[in-house]
């Protein structure tokens, strides 16, 4: 209520009066104060804001009999009225009434109530006392007590009563408390807590609901609450599932809050980890058709509008996606008139999302994207052996003189049509060496296959291709992979580039012609056992010692048989032998040549390399120029063994271990194969006594098929490969 704490014009009459007067002694104030109680005027004040009722002091004269009446005219001290305090009149005049008999004159009432300052101040009582002046009289003194309260004791929770109302959670996310704060306005308050049963709306178990603290004391800094759910809850929950209960707050006599808690059970939240394959070449043929495999996690491959949907460009697929499992979705997008796949270097983006019923928008960023790239450039998908077919992605090594193929697109663009679909690689008529290049059309184009050094990217070599299509290649990996300096056996060492175009090999390929390097890791033996079905498991590529093939109606003795098992990834050979010297009992391994030789050994030693570079072997032959530094490539004819020493074996290795039915086996030979490219390799192995069980009847049974593994250097050959034995 507002006051004015000026009046100068009443207290300038009151100073005239005092002035002009005859100085005489005051009688006493003729006003009279009535209120109730009687006393001191007692006010309130609630915090925090709230100010008790006023009170109404009421001024009167004193009754007069008829002929002595007169007015009295008064004025409220402003300097003593303090600023807590809120007066509403500040001055008036009494009219005596004249009447027989006497009677008091009609009051003026004035009303005293705490002010909006009392806000400020702390809890407490305050006194004043307010003065009221009379003209001509002594003045009427009023006693005044404010008593300002604490605010009334009360809990509150500081998120607002709606914070577990609208909670969700996504299945596989973490599981964690959901949580609130009571916050005491004033005083510690101790509170308890009750919960109701906790219901579903579908088939989420309804049962292990718990809070803590359930009960405590709550400050003016606030007590944190937990609500939580338990792990049974989580591990059967179905996204669309609503989960409710009440969490109740009790405090005081019969104060309480209630909240409102609600769970919404979300679908997993979609994530891709990888694209199969990374990178798609340009294509604006309409009825073409690029299938990409999108491997993540939490996809939902079933559920009223809960399957996991794909966006290509921000527009939903509607067809041609097929959600496999939680972590792969197969995805057939036809190239039609989308423009998806019409320009090199602009990708297509691939995201997903799990809608939970309703049609939400794609993401455009995060974990739930991922960018297909189109390139114009050859694509290595993968690069396995080409005997065990064993994906190890980032985690692949090769050995020297190994055989690889390596999968992908864009290898051979002009393959197919008027041009052959299939490229086979041929050995040269003269010297007998694969070739570095393919051609699709008449040496147009060039396919080649690069080894480059990882760290720097200079070529270590080309390698020497076999076999070739638009999406495979089959390759021989370069010795010298393990002769550069620094060495480079280790992983993540070399990295292979395919190119596709118009340079002319032995010009290195240029960048726009190059696939994006794909990095492996390079060792000194990868085991690895070719398999009669080509994907490495099951019946091996195995002819028993007649050269007959080894099959379930062929089967190798347990008692006399040998079997002859061919392999790749065994390594360089280490044996030494010369090919210039004569034996006349050969053996294993000391009748093996040596593969490149020594010439400046003391007797020099000729291994096939110092053979296939000398002119004055028989029958006529014309070195190679330049001559050869490597055999990389190369058949190993046994022409070339034989016409200079008598008993000899191609270049071979040891030791060499094998085991068939897991019994240790007697390996009588492990080296190249005669007439065949350095790098594939074959291993005699004497069929053990014990590979077929005591049980077998003496007379002979069924043959039985047994598992056979060949360890080189601490490496073994894949599992899965096996023969047949009776």
């Amino acid at each position: 209520m507002h006051r004015n704490r000026f009046f100068q014009a009443p207290l300038a009459a009151l100073a005239l009066a005092v002035c002009t007067s005859t100085l005489h002694a005051l009688p006493a104030t003729p006003l009279i104060p009535t209120y109730t109680p009687t006393g001191a005027v007692s006010l309130t004040y609630q915090l925090p804001g709230t100010p008790g009722p006023a009170t109404a002091v009421s001024l009167a004269t004193a009754a007069v009999a008829s002929g002595s009446a007169t007015n009295t005219y008064f004025t409220v001290d402003p300097t003593t009225v303090p600023y807590w305090l809120s007066v509403d009149t500040w001055s008036g005049t009494i009219v005596s009434a004249v009447t027989t008999p006497a009677s008091a004159g009609t009051p003026v009432v004035i009303h005293l109530q705490g002010s909006g300052v009392a806000a400020t101040l702390g809890a407490g009582i305050y006194t004043a006392t307010v003065q009221v002046d009379v003209i001509g009289d002594n003045p009427l003194n009023i006693p005044v007590t404010l008593t300002i309260n604490n605010p009334a004791a009360s809990l509150s929770v500081s998120q607002g009563n709606t914070v577990l109302s609208a909670l969700t959670w996504s299945v596989g996310s973490a599981q964690a408390p959901f949580t609130f704060t009571l916050v005491s306005n004033s005083v510690p308050i101790s509170y308890t807590t009750t919960l109701s049963t906790l219901t579903s709306t579908g088939t989420t178990v309804a049962t292990g609901i718990s809070i803590a603290p359930a009960s405590g004391i709550v400050y003016t800094w606030g007590t944190t609450v937990s609500v939580t759910l338990s792990p049974l809850v989580y591990a059967k929950a179905v996204a669309g599932d609503v989960l409710s209960a009440t969490v109740t707050v009790n405090y005081g006599t019969s104060s309480n809050i209630a909240l409102t808690f609600q769970l919404t059970v979300l679908p997993p939240v979609a994530a891709i980890t990888s694209l199969y394959p990374a990178a798609t070449p340009v294509d604006t043929t309409t009825t073409d058709v690029v299938n990409v495999v999108i491997t993540g996690t939490g996809f939902v491959p079933s559920g009223t509008g809960q399957v996991t949907e794909v966006f290509a460009n921000s527009t939903q697929l509607t067809s041609g996606v097929t959600v496999v499992n939680s972590t792969t979705i197969v995805v057939a997008i036809t190239v039609g008139t989308t423009g998806y796949f019409s320009a090199a270097g602009t990708p297509l983006v691939l995201a997903v999302i799990n809608p939970n019923g309703g049609s939400p928008s794609p993401p455009s960023t995060g974990s739930g994207v991922a960018n297909l790239n189109v390139v114009s450039t050859p694509i290595i998908d993968s690069v396995t052996s080409a005997s065990t077919f064993i994906e190890s992605g980032a985690n692949a090594v090769f050995a020297p003189y190994d055989f690889i193929t390596i999968f992908g697109n864009n290898f051979c663009p002009d393959c197919g049509g008027s041009n052959p679909t299939l490229l086979s690689g041929a050995p040269d008529s003269t010297y007998y060496r694969y070739p570095t290049f393919l051609s699709p059309d008449s040496s147009t184009h060039f396919l080649q296959v690069q080894f480059n050094k990882h760290s720097g990217g200079t070529l270590i070599a080309q390698g020497y291709l076999v076999f070739a299509s638009n999406t495979q290649i089959n390759v021989l990996v370069p010795s010298t992979v393990t002769t550069v300096t620094p060495s480079l056996i280790g992983s993540g060492t070399v990295d292979i580039v395919v190119s596709y175009g118009t340079t002319a090999p032995p010009a290195a390929p240029l960048a726009a012609e190059s696939s994006a390097a794909y990095t492996v890791g390079v060792v000194a033996n990868d085991p690895g056992i070719f398999a009669a079905n080509s994907d490495g498991t099951g019946q091996g590529a195995v002819l028993n010692s007649d050269y007959s093939l080894n099959s379930s109606s062929n089967a190798a003795l347990h008692t006399t048989g040998s079997v002859i098992v061919y392999m790749t990834g065994l390594g360089a050979p280490t044996s030494t032998a010369s090919n210039a010297t004569t034996t006349t009992a050969i053996s294993y391994p000391g009748s093996c040549i040596s593969a490149l030789g020594n010439p400046s050994a003391t007797p020099p030693v000729i291994g096939y390399l110092t053979t296939m570079n000398t002119t004055t072997i028989s029958p006529a032959y014309t070195a190679p120029s330049p001559a050869w530094t490597t055999l990389d490539g190369a058949i190993i004819q046994s022409a070339k063994i034989v016409a200079n020493g008598t008993y000899h074996y191609p270049p071979c290795l040891s030791p060499v271990t094998a085991t068939i039915a897991g019994i240790s086996a007697t390996v009588t030979y492990a080296g190249w194969v005669a007439d065949s490219i350095a790098g594939l390799y074959q291993v005699n192995i004497t069929v053990p006594a014990g590979a077929v069980p005591n049980t077998y009847p003496s007379t002979g049974g069924s043959p039985i098929s047994v598992p056979v593994l060949v360890t080189v250097g601490g490496k073994t050959s894949q599992t899965g490969v096996t023969l047949y034995v009776k």
